[in-house]
């Protein structure tokens, strides 16, 4: 694994998450659900990592403060314990992940913005290699070592390049450098252009066949990173997930199937409107 010098970090305001007082350890806990009762549709799968992140914890979803998080979705926000404003994506995304990044075995990857390496686990499962993983906090020396553990117990250590940058800039001065990439997952800072600045730094450097995984479509910024995609002839669609995911694609290729949970009331953002959503109509 190798991990290049260190740059600064940056403010990740995705999923906020507000604790209630005189919970355990200052975070508000629900009823734990094992990962493995989790909704994944039946034509899906993920490994499971819950061993890499004793941390992990089910939060209380009534507490969130992201203006965008959908509350009314009946499956489990998991968090760090030591961060608890910042949630992963669930099993049912993680899924959905994974089965578009197998499509890429043994092609190279980018991933920005990977917390604690959680979804990176599940890209390097899939095969994606060579993997730059984009993320400032890995300037922590403490943060990157748990992280590179995380790396070694999916099966990337010789695989994952670990860049503790902040994008969009590590990825300009990475495509500038020679890389280029088949796959690539945004799910970094949140916030007003950043997801679209991110998926256009990205295009110029994606191979001919080429897939852009975003997750958090429920937030307009992280559409318009979708939408900027389609404008430079990408085909888009969007998964019906917790916090909803989206995909753009080109060349020979197509994105996994997905059917919702049919145990949830689904409504589309009106944001999202005229893009196809996986296991149903356009929006």
């Amino acid at each position: 694994m190798r991990v290049p010098p260190a740059g600064p970090r940056r403010k990740r305001p995705r999923r906020e998450f507000k604790s209630n007082a005189g919970a355990a350890d200052g975070v508000a806990l629900s009823k734990v659900r094992t990962m493995a009762t989790d909704y994944v549709a039946a034509n899906l799968e993920a490994p499971v990592f819950d061993h890499l992140f004793p941390n992990m914890i089910e939060a209380d979803k009534s507490a969130s403060t992201w203006p965008y998080f959908r509350k009314e979705i009946d499956h489990p926000f998991r968090v760090d314990r030591r961060n608890p404003t910042v949630g992963f994506i669930n099993r049912d995304e993680a899924s959905i992940l994974y089965a578009n990044a197998r499509a890429f075995k043994g092609r190279s990857g980018i991933e920005i913005g990977a917390w604690r390496g959680w979804s990176t686990a599940y890209l390097v499962a899939a095969g994606v290699a060579p993997l730059h993983v984009v993320e400032p906090l890995l300037a922590d020396a403490d943060w990157r070592a748990e992280f590179e553990a995380v790396v070694r117990g999916a099966g990337g250590a010789s695989s994952t390049v670990l860049v503790p940058e902040k994008s969009p800039e590590a990825v300009v001065r990475l495509g500038e450098a020679g890389a280029r990439w088949s796959f690539a997952f945004i799910d970094g800072d949140h916030d007003g252009e950043a997801p679209r600045n991110d998926a256009l730094a990205c295009a110029p450097y994606l191979e001919t066949t080429a897939m852009v995984v975003f997750h958090d479509l429920v937030s307009p910024h992280v559409a318009a990173g979708l939408r900027a995609l389609a404008a430079r002839g990408f085909s888009v669609m969007a998964y019906q997930t917790a916090q909803m995911m989206g995909v753009a694609w080109r060349g020979a290729i197509a994105p996994a199937a997905h059917k919702p949970d049919p145990a949830q009331h689904w409504r589309v953002p009106d944001h999202l409107a005229g893009i196809r959503i996986s296991g149903g109509a356009a929006a």
